[in-house]
């Protein structure tokens, strides 16, 4: 990857996942800044405090307490944040309806699997530059 992406936004109830994908992305200098929070209520407080400066990246798991990332989806289309941000799933979630649900939403470019792996940090990416070179 030539440049590293600014901020990536990872949005999951696990606290050790969040640290081991924290230090992935590192590892491989996919990012500048990493921010962790541990649900959907948590990632829009802290979406709002970025005053439309959002990260470039969103890695959303599924199954969190208070707003999963469905809802969260929700959200973001209906407060018409679709293009702020690509999301791209990241879960355990195996089910083919999450898959499917998800992919409804216009600025979601990925579903992976955890854990996060070079390989997947590389598919998120050229996803991501292909969807920028196309807008552009």
């Amino acid at each position: 990857m030539e440049k590293p992406l600014k901020s990536i936004l990872i949005v999951d109830d696990d606290e050790v996942s969040n640290m081991i994908t924290t230090l992935t992305l590192n590892a491989h200098h996919v990012t500048q800044e990493v921010h962790t929070v541990l649900n959907g209520v948590a990632a829009i407080d802290y979406l709002k405090t970025q005053r439309g400066n959002f990260p470039q990246l969103i890695l959303l798991d599924i199954n969190m307490p208070l707003m999963n990332g469905m809802e969260f989806l929700e959200y973001w289309q209906q407060n018409n944040l679709t293009g702020s941000a690509k999301i791209s799933m990241y879960t355990t979630s195996i089910r083919h309806e999450d898959k499917e649900q998800a992919f409804q939403y216009e600025d979601v470019i990925a579903y992976i699997e955890k854990p996060l792996s070079k390989d997947k940090i590389d598919n998120i990416l050229r996803v991501l530059q292909l969807k920028e070179t196309y807008r552009s």
